[in-house]
């Protein structure tokens, strides 16, 4: 782990002071020139097996030439660079004045005592999908964190949550435009499910279930999940429907921030001792943003919230029952994703932004295209994580209502804006948004063989 402090920090003709009170662990990558890439079989982006059986990962890596996107050093890093070299010293940290203060005193056991630095984010640098490389790195992040005995009972079972928004048929369209895999644009990684999966197997986790509500079938197996629930003697619910038990499961929100007084989940999610989100860190057409926090919207059932389409409608209107898509209606939206990580809270998040998309949460977002910032972001403070997610892709998750990334126009597409619902979960005492609050540690590890004569 690299540790830079009361040090001098330099990147390419940059170079700065580390504020003395502030430890800063993070460490930016720039000049990527070559990604590697598991070999994807027939050579088809979309094929089934994408992503090999974890049998077949023993030398299967091989370097593949970089695909179109973003630079790394491109808004984020500016950001990021902007921000090192403010008062604060803090990379993450609001460059246009004070940091700021939570609005409310965060309240809760799971995210620490208040202090001068409340919440821990490990961050890792990773360009790539090799199954090692993420196991080094997120165990490196999970020791950086304390470990995982305080939030993992020896022989407890642990859920997973995917992220796979949309079905087959987007997934497969989008590869086919943009010629990079579904898990490489907007879903969870095979390869970090079971990277996360085999570490928390040997921090004695007796069982495993894989959750997601998927659309179809086929988003399940055509892209390697199954192989690798199987791979981890796991198990796999879709959490669209009913099963294991006779019906859905109606929870009572505790203090509910909309009209909502219950919210309707499949009762697998309540049998869990610990609960971790693995998410693409994103943007989002309603919420503003969307990573481990906002994953909680696909634990409710589409049967339930849907009105015609494809969609959980019922989720975005407002009291009144008023037309989705508006203000009104996603002030609701983002106030649920709050009310959900409270009835179902999240223990551990890894959200990836190694390989993900920009301007929106799917293919069929107007502006929606690849973009790669090289990073994970893990923390047992799901809030933190997503405030830490947010400042890599360049935002501010402190912004007011209405403002930065939660602003109608922050997104290439006509959308009405929203409130941050980073702050308002801070308020509800679920984690900290507040960057001055939140410890960034550098996890990296570097596993590339380097080979002399």
């Amino acid at each position: 782990m690299v540790v830079l402090k009361n040090d001098t920090f330099a990147h390419g003709k940059f170079a700065f002071d580390i504020d003395p009170q502030i430890t800063i662990l993070i460490k930016i990558i720039a000049n990527k020139s070559e990604r590697w890439s598991f070999k994807m079989k027939d050579g088809n982006p979309s094929c089934h097996g994408c992503y090999p059986s974890p049998q077949e990962q023993e030398n299967e890596r091989h370097p593949v030439s970089r695909r179109k996107f973003v630079s790394t050093m491109g808004v984020a890093t500016a950001a990021l660079l902007a921000a090192a070299c403010s008062k604060d010293g803090n990379p993450f940290a609001d460059s246009s004045g004070p940091s700021r203060q939570p609005t409310t005193p965060p309240r809760g056991s799971r995210i620490g005592e208040a202090g001068d630095l409340s919440a821990k984010v490990a961050v890792n640098s990773v360009n790539n999908y090799d199954p090692y490389t993420l196991k080094a790195n997120i165990q490196a992040a999970i020791e950086a964190l304390g470990g995982l005995a305080d939030i993992l009972p020896s022989g407890g079972t642990v859920g997973i949550k995917l992220n796979m928004t949309g079905g087959a048929s987007s997934a497969k369209n989008a590869e086919r435009k943009f010629k990079v895999a579904a898990t490489e644009l907007f879903w969870t990684h095979p390869a970090v499910l079971q990277a996360v999966g085999e570490l928390f197997k040997d921090a004695g986790a007796g069982r495993i279930i894989v959750v997601e509500a998927i659309y179809d079938r086929e988003s399940y197996t055509r892209w390697g999940y199954d192989d690798v629930v199987n791979y981890l003697g796991a198990e796999f619910y879709d959490i669209n429907k009913k099963a294991p038990y006779s019906d859905f499961l109606e929870v009572t929100v505790p203090n509910p921030l909309t009209y909502r007084d219950t919210l309707v989940q499949n009762g697998i999610l309540h049998d869990l001792d610990c609960f971790i989100s693995l998410p693409k860190v994103k943007r989002h057409y309603g919420a503003g943003v969307t990573n481990a926090m906002k994953n909680m919207i696909g634990s409710t059932p589409l049967s339930v919230y849907q009105k015609s389409g494809a969609w959980r409608e019922k989720l975005h209107t407002s009291a009144d029952g008023s037309k989705a898509n508006n203000y009104a209606g996603y002030k609701s939206l983002v106030r649920t994703i709050v009310d959900l990580n409270k009835i179902r809270p999240i223990h551990f998040a890894v959200c990836d932004a190694i390989m993900t998309a920009d301007n929106g949460e799917g293919p069929w977002n107007q502006g929606f295209e690849p973009i790669a910032y090289d990073t994970l972001v893990a923390s047992k403070d799901p809030v933190a994580a997503d405030a830490v997610g947010t400042s890599l892709m360049g935002w501010d998750p402190m912004a007011a209502d209405k403002d930065g990334p939660f602003a109608n126009s922050s997104l290439p597409g006509s959308w009405a804006g929203t409130d941050n619902y980073l702050r308002i979960a801070e308020e509800e005492g679920l984690g900290y948004h507040d960057l001055s609050k939140i410890e960034v540690i550098d996890a990296t590890v570097n596993t590339r063989v380097e080979q002399h004569g």
